[in-house]
Order: C-alpha cells, then structure tokens, then sequence
C-alpha cells in the first residue's frame, strides 16, 4: 500500500510539472506563439504572411500527405473572429495595418480551442482593436 501511494504522489507530481511547462498563455511560450503588428512592422514585412515567413516560417510548413489514403498535404489552418477564413494563402491578403496580433496554435492546442481536423495547427487572427 505505501508503494501505490508513493507511486500516486510521484505520479501526481510529474502531471504537474508538466502542466506548468507547457503553458503558452505566459512567458517566453506566448512570446515564441505571438506575433505582433509592430513586430512584422520592425522586420520589413508588407503583409501578415510576409511576417509570418519571415519570422516564424516553421508555422507555415506542411507537414506531407495526412495518410496513406489521402495525399493532400496537412497545411495550418487560419482562423479570425471565431471562423476558419482559410489557410495559409488567405494570410497574403491580410494588411498588415489591420491586425493587431496572430497567435499560432500547435495541433493538440488547436483541437481543444477549435475542434479536430487541424493536423497542422492553427493561426489564430485578432483583427485590429480586439482583445487577445
């Protein structure tokens, strides 16, 4: 009995180190899954997927066939307002002036907030004068 508990609590410990490392609400996680107006402003970028490549292009690779039966490509999924507007292509039509920020979201991430179906991740739009 006093291993099962030892195990429990050292069980319990671990999910919670875990937990509080993962964390991409705070930190240097939100930092590495933001981007700022300004921030694609300072790098010279002339629209919000020029941003994107520019300083976060690991968001915009795709990731190869989805399975044997289907061979189109997993590709990140964009979001603005609550709806999916498109994928990485709709970025290219997004000015930069109206925006104030985008958020990526891996695919675990991206399925608890916006349901399955998004292998590649998310990119989350917050229009300009929104809150995040």
């Amino acid at each position: 009995m006093r291993k099962f508990i030892t195990t429990l609590v050292v069980g319990m410990v671990v999910v919670a180190v875990v937990a509080c490392g993962t964390s991409y609400q705070t930190g240097v996680g939100a930092e590495r899954n933001t981007l700022t107006r300004q921030q694609m402003l300072d790098a010279g970028a002339t629209s919000v997927y020029d941003g994107v490549q520019r300083l976060r292009p690991s968001w915009l690779t795709s990731r190869g066939p989805r399975s044997l039966t289907d061979d189109t490509p997993a590709v990140v999924s964009v979001f603005m307002t609550g709806n999916q507007i498109g994928d990485a292509d709709v970025l290219r039509d997004l000015r930069l002036e109206d925006i104030d920020s985008i958020q990526y979201f891996d695919a675990a991430r991206a399925s608890a907030r916006f349901g399955m179906g998004h292998p590649r991740g998310v990119i989350e739009v917050h229009p300009r004068g929104t809150r995040n």
